[in-house]
């Protein structure tokens, strides 16, 4: 909620509890961890056909993937191959000072060295080039099938969680295509290698290495455990700090109104406190790794020279002074894959998570598979509700054998309570859901049996709270119509009585319009939503709330504005408050998924029923808000 949005005390409640009412009344059980929705990590429930997904996106660039393998493949051979070298230079060039044929072996090395760079530059390059383009089709795919999806998931959804799935998630596969892939093979044919030149050069020497594997297998395997579950802890702190920082911006006016700036202080202090403590214990989980992973490596070198010295002293098994520095170049060369492969293993099983997690949104079934086949180029406007109930969940019916007949081109309000009703029969007319029960018609035909997209294209809908995208007030307004000109975006905005301030823009029309609108009162957003619903010119027209956040000046033109526009029109208007309803030909009263009343304003009057009530309540505290106004 915006801090324009943020009226009064009495508005922040209203809107509490509406928003209270409609999670419980739709079963908006709310999916994915934390409380804003951040994910923090977890384990691939179907690791095989993860993997598969995943080749099918990267298997279209076969030849690049055989490049990279090669290169990997010999990249990881030449390194094995250059202690090997160093051993031949030591042994038959060095240590008998043969300095041309030193010059010639280190001509090699240094040829091999450079080789080796080429090779791993390669190898990399291309892994990144099909790593993005993989990345940037998962993405697409998803972001495409956001688009498709039903409005009911995200009303079950959070949405932090659906903006993880895109952003986070992604990344992890980004990550992992990119580093762990190649890491991967380079480290299993590194591991393999190093423990077969070993073995040729001196099997005993190698039995000195290889008993300690186990040692560092364990304990590296033990450390990542930790370290992961301890990054999971510091993740979910992240997304809880960022939550107080964001409801502490997006809400200051609340804060401030009521004095709770110590109380978000401190907040934030306790909150950054766990998260630097569970940071704190990861990093330092994760700096042990390396450092014990060193002195393995440092330890086991020492043993290699000083049991390859005794050796070669005593003359017990057959060895050179080359060897012994081969054999201690492998030995590294051994264990330092092993702690790259606990690692990566912890890494790839949370890019899996996440790319199972990205999949699953990929095939969620969209709404247009159940969509119907008869195209209208043209709607009159008959709208029929026959015999309707509806459930968001089961066992929670909203709406109750609600029947009622729209005439072509009249105007019907619905009003009750909140949370009665009235907006859930907006979202079937629009068919974000389907009808359980009965049947919804417009001229004759069951809507089921229109294409969604020409449903909608000829229904226009101005909500309560307005949506404008980032832009200029020209485009947010040419949303309405892509076709329309200029003139006819300058000519809705004069019916919607919203040229006039936009004309005092420091731009005019071209005025920049910040992200949600945030830089335009509610009031001057409701006028853009109004321009462009006007502009595309719709068959049917829904105002929801449509004139509740502007002034009464403002209201009282809009309204002649809509009454021009709602002329020859089917009109549905949702509306609080009963004084601008009056004139509605017909008038449905709703009151707990139920249609207790309808007729005209006088005949409701003279029913002295729910209508009645509300209406006089209403009408009182308008008087009693006029009297204190002449008081004052």
């Amino acid at each position: 909620m915006s801090n324009k949005q943020i009226l009064d005390k009495k508005t922040i409640i209203a809107k509490n509890e509406e928003k209270a009412f409609d999670q419980k009344a739709m079963g908006n059980k709310l999916q994915g961890p934390g409380r804003h929705g951040v994910y923090v990590g977890s384990k691939a429930k179907n690791v095989k056909g993860t993997i598969r997904r995943i080749w099918d996106y990267i298997g279209k660039y076969r030849l690049a993937l055989l490049l990279i393998i090669i290169t990997i493949v010999l990249t990881s051979g030449l390194s094995i191959l250059m202690p090997w070298l160093f051993a031949i230079a030591i042994d038959d060039y060095i240590s008998v000072f043969d300095y041309q044929g030193t010059y010639r072996i280190a001509a090699i090395i240094m040829s091999v060295a450079v080789a080796t760079s080429i090779l791993r530059f390669i190898s990399q390059y291309t892994m990144v080039i099909i790593s993005q383009k993989t990345v940037k089709q998962i993405r697409k795919d998803a972001f495409d099938k956001l688009q498709l999806l039903p409005v009911k998931y995200y009303d079950t959804n959070q949405a932090g969680d659906i903006t993880s799935k895109i952003t986070n998630d992604v990344d992890l596969i980004s990550n992992s295509l990119a580093s762990v892939l190649t890491q991967l093979i380079s480290s299993v044919i590194t591991l393999i290698g190093a423990l077969v030149m070993m073995l040729i050069l001196n099997p005993l020497l190698a039995l000195v290495v290889i008993v300690f594997i186990p040692i560092i297998g364990v304990f590296t395997m033990k450390i990542g455990k930790i370290t992961k579950k301890g990054f999971k802890e510091q993740q979910k702190h992240v997304g809880l700090l960022n939550g107080i920082i964001e409801e502490s911006i997006s809400g200051l006016k609340v804060v401030k109104l009521y004095s709770q700036e110590e109380n978000i202080i401190n907040e934030f202090k306790n909150r950054n406190e766990q998260l630097r403590a569970s940071g704190f214990r990861a990093q330092v989980y994760a700096g042990i790794v390396m450092p014990v992973v060193n002195f393995f490596n440092n330890f086991i070198y020492l043993l290699v020279v000083i049991v390859g010295a005794v050796f070669y002293i005593t003359k017990l098994v057959v060895i050179s002074v080359g060897d012994i520095y081969a054999m201690t170049a492998y030995a590294r060369q051994f264990i330092q894959p092993i702690a790259n492969l606990a690692q990566l293993f912890n890494a790839l099983q949370q890019a899996l998570a996440g790319a199972e997690r990205v999949f699953a949104l990929i095939d969620e079934d969209d709404e247009y598979i159940h969509d119907g086949d008869t195209s209208r180029e043209h709607l009159s406007g008959h709208v029929e509700f026959e015999d309707v109930s509806f459930r968001y969940v089961e066992d929670t019916p909203v709406l109750k054998h609600i029947s009622f007949d729209v005439e072509h081109g009249t105007t019907t309000a619905i009003v009750g309570p909140t949370g009665s009703g009235k907006t859930t029969i907006i979202n079937l007319i629009n068919r974000f859901y389907d009808v359980d029960e009965g049947s919804i018609k417009i001229d004759g035909l069951d809507i089921k049996s229109i294409k969604k997209d020409d449903l909608r294209k000829h229904i226009g809908v101005v909500l309560q709270d307005t949506n404008l995208f980032s832009g200029t007030v020209y485009e947010n307004i040419h949303y309405g119509d892509l076709t329309a000109s200029k003139e006819e975006v300058i000519a809705a905005s004069k019916l919607a009585n919203a040229d006039d301030f936009i004309m005092k823009l420091p731009d005019g029309y071209e005025s920049e319009v910040y992200e949600g609108g945030q830089n335009f009162s509610q009031g001057e957003r409701q006028l853009i939503s109004i321009a462009r619903t006007i502009l595309s010119n719709p068959d049917i027209l829904i105002l929801d709330e449509a004139t509740s956040n502007v002034d009464t000046r403002t209201e009282f033109k809009i309204q002649e504005s809509m009454r021009t526009l709602m002329e020859g029109r089917t009109s549905f208007v949702i509306a609080h408050r009963l004084q601008t309803i009056r004139s509605a030909k017909q008038i449905l009263v709703i009151n707990e998924g139920m249609l207790i009343e309808k007729g005209n304003h006088e005949t409701l009057l003279e029913q002295q029923g729910f209508y009645h009530s509300l209406y006089t309540t209403q009408f009182k505290d308008l008087l009693g808000e006029q009297e204190e106004e002449q008081v004052l």
